[in-house]
C-alpha cells in the first residue's frame, strides 16, 4: 500500500530526529549544570568574599578617621559596615563549596571575631593608646582578613573559569556531534527524496501530464498502471473517465452538431440581419439577411463600427440595448436608396451571469418609419383643421353664455357651460396633438441657452404655485450645490416640469410635500425629479406610462394620456432621458436626466 511505502520512507529520518532529540535533552542538562554551578555557587561565593574584602576596608578606613580626631565620624563608618561585613561571611560560610574553601571560611570568621573584640577596646582608649593599638594589632589583623576573603575570591574565579572551559569543549564537541548527525540527516533525506521521486512522484507527474492533455481535449490519453496501491487505482479511474469523456464528446458533438444545424436553419429563415459577435466585439457569425445587408450597403465597414459601438457597453456588462423608438434608427444606403434600420443588442449570458458574446439585431423598419411621418403628418394636418372650426364654436358658445343675443334659461345654461368645458378640453388635446407632431418631426427648432438647474426648479415652482393651490399640496425644492448647467430651451423644460407636478398634484393626498430635486446624474449630468407621496402606479402599467393616449386604468379620468408623451419627446429632443420609480400607496418619482452644457453641445 502506498501509505505503507511512505511511512517506511520517513521512519529513518523520525528516528534520527528522534535520537537528535534525546542528545539535545542530554547536553542541555549537562549544559545547564556547568552553568548552574558558575552562577549558584561560585559566583554566590566571588560576590561575598569581594563584598567583605569592601566592607573590611572601610571598617579599617573608620578605625583610622578616629585617629584623625574624627571619632563620630570613624566609629559610626565602623558600626556601619560591622553588619554588612558579618552578613556577607555567612553567606560565604553557607556556600562552600570548594576543596579548602571552608578552612579558609573559618580563618576568616576567628580573625573577624578577634579583630572586633580588639576594635572594641581601641575605641575606648585614649588617642596615644590608640595609635599603639592601630599600628600594632589592628592592621595586622585587618591585612590578614583581606587577604584571606582574596584566597576566597581567587579559588571561586579560578573555578568559575574551569567551569567555564569546561562548558565551552563540551559545546563544542556537541557542535561536532550535531553537524555529523545534519549531515547524516541530509543525505537520507536525499536518499528518501529520491526514492519516493522514482516511485510516487513520478506517477503522479504522469497523470498531471495527461490530465493537461485530457483538458485541452485530447481525450486519447491512457495511464500505465505501474503499480495495485492508490497510486495504480487512481491511474485506473483516470483511463475510465477519459473512455467515458470520449464516449460523451461523441454524443455531445452529435448534439451541437444538431443544434447549430437548426439555429442556422433559425436564423436564415428570419428576414432581419442578425450578427453575433465575440466578447471581444469580433464578428463571429452573420445570417444570409445580414451577409445580404453588408454586401449591399454603400459603407460597409462603417456600419461594421457602427454596430460594434452599440454593442461595447453590452459586452462590458451593461443593459441590453432596446429601443423601443423609431428615432433611434439609423440611415444607411442600400443599392441607392435610403433604409432605416432599427438596431437591438442582447447580451449572451451564462447562468451566473457573465457575458460571453452578444447578439446585434438589424430591423429594417423603413416602411414603418414612413407610416409613423405619414400618421404623424395626418395627426398634424387634422388637428390644424379641426382647430380652426372649433374656435369658431368656442366663440359661438361664449356668446351665447354672455347673453349678448339674448337671455338664457337655466337648463340652457347648464348645457352650453357642458359644452364650452368639453370644447376646451377638445382645444387642449389638439394643441397636445400638434405639440406632439412637430416634436416628432423636429419642425419645430429650439431656442438652446445654458441655465443652472436651480433656475429651473425656481421658475418651475414659481409658475405652478397657483395652478395647484386648489389641491392643497405644497412644493418644496432640493437642488444640490454644484451642478453643472443645462443646455435647453426653458419654455419647454418648463412645460416637463409642469406635467409632472400637475400628475403630483391630482395624485397626493391634501396638505401632503411633493419634492421637486437637482442632483448629480447617476452616469453625468443632471437629474431632475418630482417625488409624491400619492397612490402610486402598478408595475404593470409602469413600462407603458410613457405611451401616447395610454392612461392608468381606474386612477386618471381626465386628459388625452399625451402630457407624458409630449415630456418625453421633449427629453429627448435635449438629449436626455426619462423615467419612473413607484409603488403603490407609497408615492411616486418622475425623472428625467439631462447632459451638462458642454456635454449638450459636444
Amino acid at each position: 500500500m502506498l501509505r505503507t511505502r511512505i511511512l517506511l520512507g520517513v521512519a529513518p529520518l523520525f528516528v534520527l530526529l528522534l535520537l537528535t532529540g534525546i542528545y539535545a535533552v542530554a547536553l542541555f542538562s549537562k549544559l545547564g549544570g556547568a552553568i548552574d554551578v558558575i552562577l549558584r555557587e561560585n559566583y554566590r561565593s566571588v560576590v561575598a568574599a569581594q563584598n567583605m574584602k569592601e566592607t573590611a576596608e572601610r571598617m579599617d578606613s573608620g578605625l583610622m578617621f578616629t585617629l584623625g580626631g574624627e571619632e563620630q565620624r570613624g566609629e559610626a563608618m565602623y558600626k556601619q559596615n560591622l553588619p554588612l561585613f558579618e552578613e556577607n561571611l555567612r553567606s560565604e560560610i553557607n556556600n562552600i563549596t570548594l576543596p579548602g574553601e571552608s578552612e579558609l571560611a573559618d580563618k576568616v570568621q576567628r580573625l573577624h571575631r578577634e579583630y572586633v573584640d580588639r576594635a572594641r577596646v581601641f575605641l575606648a582608649a585614649n588617642a596615644g593608646e590608640r595609635k599603639r593599638m592601630y599600628f600594632g594589632e589592628m592592621l595586622p589583623l585587618f591585612s590578614e582578613i583581606k587577604d584571606t576573603a582574596g584566597e576566597i575570591l581567587r579559588i571561586n574565579q579560578e573555578s568559575m573559569v574551569h567551569a567555564d572551559r569546561e562548558a565551552r569543549m563540551r559545546s563544542a564537541r556537541s557542535i561536532n556531534y550535531m553537524a555529523v548527525t545534519v549531515a547524516a540527516g541530509f543525505l537520507l533525506a536525499l536518499y528518501v527524496t529520491w526514492h519516493l521521486q522514482s516511485s510516487i512522484l513520478s506517477p503522479i507527474k504522469d497523470l498531471t501530464v495527461f490530465s493537461k492533455e485530457l483538458g485541452e481535449g485530447r481525450l486519447d490519453q491512457v495511464a500505465p498502471i505501474r503499480s495495485r496501491d492508490e497510486l495504480g487505482q487512481l491511474a485506473d479511474a483516470f483511463n475510465k473517465m477519459a473512455s467515458k469523456l470520449r464516449a460523451y464528446r461523441q454524443v455531445t458533438t452529435d448534439e451541437i452538431m444538431k443544434a447549430r444545424q437548426v439555429t442556422e436553419m433559425t436564423f436564415s429563415a428570419l428576414p432581419d440581419a442578425i450578427v453575433a459577435l465575440s466578447p471581444e466585439g469580433t464578428q463571429e457569425f452573420k445570417n444570409p439577411a445580414a451577409e445580404n445587408l453588408f454586401r449591399k450597403v454603400a459603407a460597409g465597414e462603417e456600419l461594421a463600427e457602427r454596430i460594434h459601438r452599440l454593442a461595447e457597453s453590452v459586452l462590458q456588462g451593461g443593459e441590453d440595448y432596446l429601443p423601443t423608438s423609431f428615432s433611434r434608427a439609423f440611415c444607411v444606403r442600400v443599392e441607392d436608396k435610403e433604409t432605416f434600420l432599427l438596431p437591438r443588442v442582447v447580451g449572451m449570458r451564462t447562468d451566473t451571469g457573465r457575458i460571453f458574446g452578444a447578439v446585434v439585431v438589424l430591423e429594417d423598419v423603413t416602411r414603418f418609419r414612413l407610416l409613423d411621418d405619414v400618421k404623424t403628418n395626418l395627426v398634424s394636418t387634422v388637428s390644424h383643421e379641426l382647430k380652426t372650426p372649433l374656435t369658431s364654436v368656442r366663440m359661438g358658445l361664449h356668446l351665447l353664455l354672455e347673453e349678448r343675443i339674448g337671455a338664457l334659461n337655466s337648463k340652457q345654461i347648464e348645457l352650453l357651460i357642458a359644452a364650452r368645458d368639453d370644447s376646451e378640453r377638445l382645444l387642449r388635446m389638439i394643441n397636445d396633438l400638434l405639440d406632439l407632431a412637430r416634436l416628432e418631426s423636429g419642425a419645430s427648432p429650439m431656442a438652446l441657452a445654458n441655465i443652472p438647474p436651480g433656475e429651473l426648479v425656481r421658475g418651475a415652482i414659481a409658475d405652478l404655485q397657483d395652478a395647484i393651490e386648489p389641491y392643497r399640496v405644497r412644493l418644496v425644492q432640493n437642488v444640490e450645490a454644484g451642478l453643472p448647467d443645462v443646455r435647453v430651451e426653458k419654455r419647454q423644460i418648463l412645460h416637463v416640469f409642469s406635467n409632472f407636478i400637475s400628475n403630483a398634484a391630482k395624485n397626493s393626498p391634501a396638505g401632503e410635500e411633493i419634492a421637486v430635486r437637482a442632483a448629480p446624474g447617476e452616469e453625468g449630468g443632471v437629474r431632475f425629479s418630482v417625488v409624491d407621496k400619492g397612490i402610486g402606479i402598478p408595475e404593470q402599467y409602469q413600462a407603458r406610462i410613457f405611451e401616447k393616449f395610454f392612461r392608468v386604468p381606474g386612477v386618471d379620468k381626465g386628459g388625452a394620456g399625451l402630457g407624458l408623451a409630449i415630456a418625453r419627446e421633449i427629453v429627448v429632443a435635449h438629449g436626455g432621458s426619462i423615467g419612473l420609480k413607484s409603488k403603490p400607496r407609497e408615492g411616486s418619482e418622475f425623472y428625467f436626466v439631462l447632459p451638462a452644457a458642454a456635454e449638450n453641445m459636444s
